[in-house]
């Protein structure tokens, strides 16, 4: 096997014994870090501009390892995670390095998944030919003004070649978007409902502001979630919920629908590929989550209902007639 090293989140090292730390929640994927110097100028990165010293990415510090005792840990039973994902810095010289690296970590029979620039849209067809499970597109932003204030970079040649992608592997593609980088609740609606119609998913995500700006605000987060979830369900449309200045204001259900809708709290809960949860990734502990890495307590529900502020009313089929 090769020598390299790679970078392993913190609490995947944990579950792994590479690091001996307690943790509240486990992440039940393996996250990986493959970064060869990342040319991206996204604002939000800690790791952006080819920053390799940094530690970190997002809140998550990622201690280095070599990649063959980590998959060495990867693959004893009982194996200690279902799935893989393999993140990494956007540097096409890396490439070369990448597919090999990507293919020798599929070959071990866990699901792996790998997140790409949106510029490297035919490079996730060749990986997903390889065996790749799944493929996450960091698109972030939601229209063409916060892509190219956000992310430096063309919409108008990034989001039709992400479209073309989704033609061509629908609901292998994950589209990671980050509320807070200035779209509107309506803006991100209408780009998740035209993901989800191309046969995508979203991974949603709240900005985490390493590098300066503000999260969002909960309320309007946990409306995003709820959309998310009711659109990836086909239990709602973009078009059959109600937007005032930018802002949602409610969802096509009486109050006890769109409890039932919500399933449990499921709708805040971590979105992904199968067995992702990201604990502690936007937000440090003790704080409320903002994706929940875990089932949510009635009470935890209860919140994140009453934090969404929509202004249901009590018989939409009526009030819409």
């Amino acid at each position: 096997m090769t020598s390299m090293r790679i970078r392993v989140s913190y609490g995947t090292a944990i579950v792994l014994g590479l690091l001996q730390a307690r943790q509240d929640v486990a992440p039940t994927t393996a996250y990986l870090l493959f970064d060869r110097g990342c040319i991206g100028q996204c604002s939000f990165c800690s790791r952006a501009n080819g920053n390799t010293a940094s530690k970190k990415l997002s809140r998550i510090i990622w201690p280095e390892y070599e990649l063959a005792e980590v998959i060495q840990k990867l693959t004893t039973p009982p194996l200690p995670f279902a799935r893989v994902c393999l993140q990494t810095g956007y540097n096409p010289e890396s490439e070369i390095e990448l597919k090999k690296l990507a293919k020798q970590i599929s070959a071990t029979g866990i699901a792996t998944s790998i997140t790409l620039s949106p510029s490297q849209t035919v490079l996730a067809g060749e990986l997903l030919d390889l065996g790749l499970d799944h493929i996450g597109i960091g698109l972030d932003a939601a229209n063409s003004e916060t892509y190219a204030e956000h992310k430096k970079k063309d919409w108008q040649t990034d989001w039709p070649a992400l479209q073309n992608l989704l033609k061509q592997h629908g609901s292998k593609i994950e589209v990671h978007l980050i509320f807070g980088l200035g779209d509107s609740e309506e803006t991100l609606c209408q780009r998740i409902q035209e993901i989800v119609d191309g046969g995508g998913q979203i991974s949603l995500f709240a900005l985490t502001p390493v590098n300066g700006g503000k999260a969002p605000e909960l309320a309007e987060y946990r409306r995003m979630q709820a959309f998310r979830f009711l659109c990836e369900q086909g239990k709602t449309r973009f078009e059959n919920c109600r937007f005032t200045n930018g802002r949602l204001v409610a969802l096509p259900f009486s109050d006890a629908e769109l409890v039932a809708a919500l399933d449990n709290g499921n709708a805040f809960r971590t979105s992904g590929c199968g067995n992702c949860n990201r604990p502690y990734y936007n937000e440090r502990p003790g704080q409320t989550f903002f994706n929940y890495p875990r089932p949510l307590s009635a009470a935890e529900f209860a919140a994140a209902m009453a934090a969404m502020q929509l202004q249901q009313e009590s018989d939409w089929s009526a009030a819409a007639n």
